[in-house]
């Protein structure tokens, strides 16, 4: 079977597990290969580190766009995550014609903010430019701020608000997104603390919730993890339920594990060693997919 091509399009962040440091181990434990375009370079992320280094790479992404286009190189999927400016939405805006395959996937986590607060970098002329480029995305992996932020809905926290998910849903329907995926939603019961995602599904329209106990260990990069598997989890044509529960599985698994270490690794979700997760559910589907054609006998004269 042909291997599928994934793109990966946001910083590298040098040190921290975060953005294409995490997309590619995750996507190539899929079985994906996973090219990468970098929006930005940092020693570190941004989130606990102090004094980092970073690196503007919008001249060199128009390069490398160019190039690509030149010589055809095309990709199965788009997976965005950070951007830097507008200039950079729109240079990978205008390419993605050229650059996708027939029935390839876009999916974008619309990185603007969090803790109901727009990302210091980022103004509002950003936020109306992310609101265009996920205009038509297959599907989308905001959290509840990035939500609120691209609908204009006030944010009330990151506990589940039916109003608020609803409103948000409603005014997300002019942009034709396929679906939406509302991360880091904290469902709150008389005897439960958990933690998961709202779905809204335009194709069918129906919405879904799935969670997950919630394990007290904040930690920086959850949302890239998140979005990594389940871009490779569609790629390998889980249907988007399925997907989503492996996906929780394996963040859930890896944040377990990370926080019997938090001392260690309060900057980044220990995902390494829950990747055999996404391995062996890829395989197997792989396997299920295969099409094994007999061996043509020679005809007798």
């Amino acid at each position: 079977m042909k291997q599928k091509r994934i793109l990966s399009v946001q910083d590298i962040s040098c040190f921290g597990k975060c953005a294409n440091t995490v997309a590619l181990p995750v996507i190539s434990a899929g079985g994906a290969e996973c090219a990468v375009l970098p929006t930005a370079l940092l020693s570190t992320h941004t989130g606990g580190f102090e004094g980092y280094s970073f690196l503007d790479l919008t001249a060199e992404m128009h390069k490398v766009l160019a190039h690509w286009l030149a010589i055809g190189i095309q990709f199965d999927m788009l997976y965005t995550g950070y951007f830097g400016s507008v200039e950079q939405l729109s240079a990978v805006k205008d390419a993605a014609p050229a650059l996708l395959r027939d029935g390839a996937i876009t999916l974008v986590d619309p990185v603007l903010g969090d803790g109901g607060k727009l990302y210091s970098i980022y103004d509002s002329a950003f936020v109306e430019a992310m609101r265009d480029f996920v205009s038509g995305a297959d599907i989308i992996t905001p959290n509840m701020t990035e939500a609120c932020l691209l609908t204009g809905v006030p944010y009330t926290g990151d506990a589940y608000d039916d109003a608020a998910v609803k409103e948000i849903f409603s005014r997300l329907l002019d942009l034709h997104i396929g679906t939406v995926v509302i991360t880091g939603v904290r469902f709150c019961a008389a005897d439960a603390d958990e933690i998961g995602v709202v779905v809204m599904d335009y194709k069918t329209n129906k919405r879904m919730s799935l969670s997950s106990p919630r394990i007290d260990a904040p930690l920086h990069g959850t949302g890239d993890v998140f979005a990594s598997a389940l871009a490779v989890y569609l790629m390998n044509g889980f249907p988007l339920r399925d997907a989503l529960t492996r996906t929780i599985a394996f963040v859930t698994d890896a944040i377990k594990m990370t926080s019997d270490d938090l001392d260690n690794h309060w900057y980044g979700v220990r995902f390494e060693e829950s990747l055999h997760r996404i391995a062996e559910d890829c395989l197997k589907r792989t396997m299920e997919n295969a099409v094994i054609r007999p061996e043509k006998k020679e005809k007798r004269v």
